[in-house]
């Protein structure tokens, strides 16, 4: 059902969308032509961030993956599951944010508590420590090898996100269509407790103050009499309630233990929506690009209590522009320049909270903020940092709008040089400015 698919990735700080698709064992590292400059990584050793940011760490199986349903057969896909949509909400909320991942394809809970613990430890795992993977995932070799920097990655989360457990059950699916697999449930259940458990506690002896939040299950099988009768319906539904009320004994335990363990419920959104937002019509339990935004959902009502989405723009807006968890609403339109964003001036700056001092003779802007002074000069190739002249690729310019004539600076230039973090996410269409 899934097959050579799979990739470690970190998405830094100044990444769009840092991933990889590994077939037969050759990395295809994803590129795209993205409005502004950033930089993509694809290796699995990168250390932590220089700077302070807001480190999520996702750790599971292939939900935490992202993989849709015949991915593996696209020339250069990307992933793009509720990981990179949690991702992408911390940005909405103003955060400095990074993400790691660690989904391996066909793990199970008992593969997430060895593979946690070896990184704990300080221990190299081998393939076969991690059950199922050896079957399922090409780069499982390489994983293995990545307890060390599970641990740094671990060390200095402030997120950790895990899904698991699927893999657990798949065993017992069918004898749950056939009305026989209740006594195994049954008996699976204080064991995949246990390991759930093991696994949260090895995360909190890494890092006892990082916030975890794991996932519930949600069921593929629709209540369609005509694909499903009501009886195995009934049975699949009880079980992942019964798997649910697990994870949320494990989560309370912590809790009052007085860490930081919440549950994402991503089973109820689904009820209902089960051919909707999965591939099960295909034979394939796996959410498609609907169930992944509503696990993001979940995942983002867990940790923020809400989930944020930029304002519809008209056809004549090409981005959307987020600065530091609030979208900037101007009457003056974002425009898009020899491939590079630029926004009026005034409107930004405010935003920003920053300084502006304009100089009609010279036609030069000066911008402040803390101990950053950027100044920019209408027509200029190049621009001032802190006494500092660096090159810009397209300058800033002058531009009419209705009868006032309007100053447009560069987005990500004058960002970067404040000392913002700029990400754009195509998938949105929308840059995020953080300080």
């Amino acid at each position: 059902m899934v097959k050579k698919f799979m990739e470690i990735s970190r998405v830094t700080t100044a990444s769009a969308l840092a991933a990889a698709l590994i077939f037969g064992g050759t990395s295809l590292p994803h590129s795209s032509n993205i409005v502004e400059a950033q930089t993509v990584t694809t290796s699995s050793a990168v250390s932590a961030q220089a700077v302070d940011d807001y480190h999520i760490v996702a750790v599971g199986d292939s939900l935490t993956v992202g993989y849709i349903n015949g991915m593996e057969k696209e020339a250069n896909p990307v992933p793009y599951g509720y990981v990179e949509r949690v991702y992408e909400q911390a940005l909405f909320h103003g955060l400095r944010a990074s993400v790691s991942h660690y989904g391996i394809l066909g793990l199970t809970t008992e593969g997430l508590q060895h593979y946690i613990e070896a990184a704990e430890k300080g221990e190299a795992v081998k393939a076969v420590d991690l059950p199922f993977g050896t079957s399922k995932d090409p780069r499982i070799d390489q994983l293995a090898a990545a307890t060390p920097q599970l641990f740094a990655d671990l060390e200095a989360a402030d997120l950790v996100t895990i899904t698991t457990g699927s893999n657990d059950f798949l065993t017992v699916f069918d004898k749950l269509k056939d009305g026989t697999g209740a006594a195994a449930v049954a008996e699976m259940l204080p064991i995949f407790e246990q390991q759930l458990e093991a696994s949260l506690r090895a995360v909190i002896g890494i890092n006892p103050k990082a916030e975890i939040v794991v996932s519930d299950l949600y069921n593929p099988a629709p209540h369609n009499k005509l694909l499903i009768s009501e009886e195995a319906y009934q049975a699949l539904a009880q079980a992942s309630q019964d798997v649910r009320s697990r994870i949320e004994n494990v989560a309370k335990k912590l809790t009052d233990e007085g860490f930081n363990v919440r549950v994402a419920h991503v089973g109820d959104p689904f009820l209902g929506h089960e051919l909707e937002y999965t591939t099960v019509a295909k034979g394939d339990f796996h959410p498609n690009a609907k169930g992944y935004t509503s696990m993001g959902k979940s995942f983002s009502q867990a940790i923020w209590g809400d989930y944020r989405e930029v304002a519809p723009r008209a056809a004549d807006v090409p981005i959307s522009v987020v600065v530091a968890g609030k979208e900037l609403q101007t009457a003056n339109k974002p425009v898009l320049k020899n491939n590079k964003t630029y926004v009026p001036m005034r409107d930004i700056t405010d935003a920003m909270g920053a300084l502006l001092k304009w100089d009609g003779k010279t036609q030069t802007a000066t911008v402040t903020f803390g101990d950053r002074v950027v100044a920019i000069t209408i027509g200029a190739k190049t621009m001032v940092i802190n006494g500092t002249t660096v090159a810009l690729d397209t300058p800033a310019y002058l531009q009419k709008v209705g009868k006032e004539t309007k100053t447009y600076l560069p987005l990500a230039a004058l960002s970067d040089g404040l000392g913002f973090q700029v990400i754009y996410r195509g998938t949105l269409k929308t840059a995020f400015i953080n300080k």
